[in-house]
């Protein structure tokens, strides 16, 4: 059976924390010399700590790169679900909070109306046909036709 990283980083670790601890114990033995094995079991910690660090560094830059990926792939799914209208929803979501926090609005939605946008509609329609109109009479204006000549 092939074991993972992290079962053998967690079958590392247990055995060398068991090591600190037979270390401690020989210490306690009469006879023992504490001052050297004690550095020695530090040493073991250090190791422990050290291959721990080394492991899950590596296993985080794959895990990291899996997990950019997949939500990559995800966010792509969320948007192809969201309806386009929902926009408006999250404008007025974050607005709420905005006014929760005590920050002016950032979005003024304006009450819509078929009749007023068709009102707005033919405002800017005569607006255009007046500028055409006034043209026309500009370059059909004696002064305009002189100089036309002129050229």
């Amino acid at each position: 059976m092939k074991h993972t990283a992290y079962e053998l980083l967690a079958l590392l670790d247990r055995n060398l924390r068991e090591s600190v601890n037979l270390f401690r114990q020989l210490a306690e033995c009469p006879g023992q010399r504490s001052d050297v094995l004690t550095p020695l079991s530090n040493e073991v910690q250090y190791v422990r700590a050290q291959a721990g660090f080394e492991v899950t560094a590596e296993a985080s830059d794959f895990e990291q790169e899996q997990a950019t990926h997949w939500s990559r792939i995800h966010r792509r799914y969320e948007m192809w679900l969201k309806d386009p209208d929902d926009v408006f929803l999250d404008a007025e979501e974050r607005d709420e909070q905005r006014k929760k926090q005590g920050l002016p609005p950032r979005i003024l939605v304006l009450p819509w109306s078929a009749d007023e946008e068709e009102k707005l509609l033919a405002v800017k329609r005569a607006q255009v046909a007046k500028k055409r109109k006034a043209k026309r009479r500009r370059a059909s204006s004696p002064k305009a036709i002189v100089e036309r000549r002129k050229k």
